[in-house]
């Protein structure tokens, strides 16, 4: 329908005619309802004046958005797109899909603030890594982030692992001299090793100098803003020690294809998300691993008979980083070598510190190389995502943290109506977006966000929807509003609580 209105304006006229009321109704089902449109900002951002807000609207929805003016101030519909993709690839409008889905989701949310800086005299309290008996180092390069790096530095070394590692940190010639003296501390404890460089190499360059100090053990690469939980080496080794495996990834909530809850963004966890819970929920999930194009180098083991066929990391091109460990995957495809996603653990990462304003341009200069040294390389990715393999994987997890969820789970066939207790976690089914019209999604209310829920609709099974109801361990129902959930649609989720014992 929008496709018609923006190119026939003649249509438009007639349309307008004979169903006076269309204007509204199609603003309605993108979401859009009077007072969703500022209009004397939006006249501003688009030069001209409206006369209703149904106007304003319709304006917005087919000329607007594709223009990347402003519906409300403070929201920009091509920075929505660009740190949503996952959004543009499912076809959804930006500001229409921020207003049903992404507040309740989170997306917009500010980098979190550092945390506080960890005493180092409980770093210095850790057990020591067995290094003579390693098999594998961890390495980390360091320059900033004082607060971030001694952060992750300290969730290695409280990590419960059975493998035998070594813990290596590159220092490449940090300008802070406090943290500089204290990885020195932490170095004269025995606690990590420490390599430091007199002057600074760049990210590839420390990376290549950590991978070398022992050529004969498997390397983890970790970046110095993130956190690991539990037996997460343990875990991640196992995914990377398969046949022909380059290198392994876990989830996270910033690892690109790898990310969750929204695959291809950077998920701003909330300060009160339990990241430690989202790992354990993934171990004992432990769904299968998945073959990707490509390693995120965040967090990624790599195999040392890999590293001795084709070499290290290309210092030459990518020295300041990002597009290094995707050079380094595709050649090793090249080679015969495949590349796994380990959705059997999840990794906390900060993301978005590194380089600064520089970021978005090392990205496309870095892109750009790839493509020239690989062509091929973007249609791979763009085919990936279109397939989405990793997708059951974040969907096992959205259903297993809203299972693990203490509160009873109550669906709401709409709105909830009852305001929210301690008690209850209310669950609405709430009306997709095109080009979902006619669809629902399942959205767990003051939750956080769960986006691989399957959507539900007058064709969906009973046995499904039985089946999603009793694995989210949903007890109670409640009725919307007449209307609010189609007639097809709502006559089967009766009978699947009908069929689960519930009424």
């Amino acid at each position: 329908m929008l496709g018609i209105v923006r190119h026939g304006g003649g249509f438009a006229m007639a349309l307008a005619h004979a169903l006076p009321g269309w204007k509204r109704a199609l603003c309605r089902h993108y979401g859009l309802v009077p007072g969703t449109i500022d209009i004397a900002h939006y006249a501003r951002s688009a030069g001209r004046s409206f006369s209703s807000p149904e106007d304003a609207s319709l304006h917005y929805l087919t000329v607007g958005s594709a223009r990347g003016w402003s519906p409300q101030p403070g929201f920009s519909p091509d920075e929505y797109r660009r740190d949503n993709p996952d959004t543009g690839f499912a076809g959804y409008e930006p500001f229409s899909h921020w207003l049903r889905f992404g507040r309740r989701e989170g997306r917009g949310a500010e980098l979190p603030v550092d945390p506080p800086v960890p005493d180092i005299r409980n770093l210095l309290e850790r057990q020591r890594p067995d290094g003579a008996r390693a098999r594998v180092d961890v390495v980390m390069p360091v320059y900033g982030g004082r607060a971030l790096t001694l952060q992750a530095l300290g969730s290695v070394l409280r990590a419960g692992t059975r493998e035998a590692h070594e813990l290596v940190v590159v220092d490449d010639a940090s300008p802070d001299t406090l943290l500089r003296s204290e990885l020195a501390t932490l170095a004269e404890a025995g606690l990590i090793t420490l390599l430091v460089n007199e002057r600074n190499v760049g990210f590839v360059g420390s990376v290549n100098r950590g991978i070398g100090l022992h050529p004969d053990r498997d390397v983890v690469l970790l970046n110095s803003d993130t956190r690991v939980f539990g037996d997460w080496l343990d875990r991640l080794l196992a995914a990377l020690r398969t046949p022909r495996t380059a290198t392994a990834t876990p989830l996270s909530n910033a690892a690109t294809i790898l990310s969750y809850p929204a695959t291809l963004r950077e998920n701003r966890l909330a300060p009160e998300v339990d990241a430690a819970h989202w790992d354990r929920l993934c171990a004992a999930i432990d769904a299968p691993m998945v073959e990707i194009p490509t390693g995120i180098g965040f967090c990624m083991a790599v195999s040392r008979a890999c590293l001795d066929q084709i070499g290290a990391f290309d210092q030459e091109r990518f020295g300041r980083g990002y597009g290094e460990e995707n050079d380094f995957c595709l050649r090793a495809t090249a080679a015969g070598w495949r590349h796994v996603a380990a959705p059997g653990l999840f990794v906390w990462h900060r993301g978005g510190t590194s380089f600064g304003e520089a970021r978005g341009e090392l990205v496309a200069a870095a892109q750009a190389t790839i493509e020239a040294l690989h062509p091929g390389y973007a249609d791979s990715i763009g085919r990936f995502i279109r397939r989405d393999p990793l997708e059951p994987a974040r969907r096992a997890l959205d259903i297993a943290r809203i299972s693990a969820d203490p509160r009873r789970k109550r669906l709401c066939l709409g709105a909830a109506a009852a305001p929210p207790t301690g008690e209850v976690l209310d669950i609405e089914l709430v009306a997709d977006l095109p080009p979902y019209g006619g669809q629902y999604r399942l959205v767990p209310k003051d939750f956080g966000a769960v986006p691989n829920l399957p959507r539900w609709g007058p064709t969906t099974e009973t046995s499904v929807i039985a089946s999603l109801l009793e694995n989210l361990g949903v007890r109670q129902v409640q009725d919307g509003k007449a209307g609010e959930v189609s007639d097809p649609l709502n006559g089967r989720i009766r009978r699947a609580l009908d069929m689960n014992g519930l009424d």
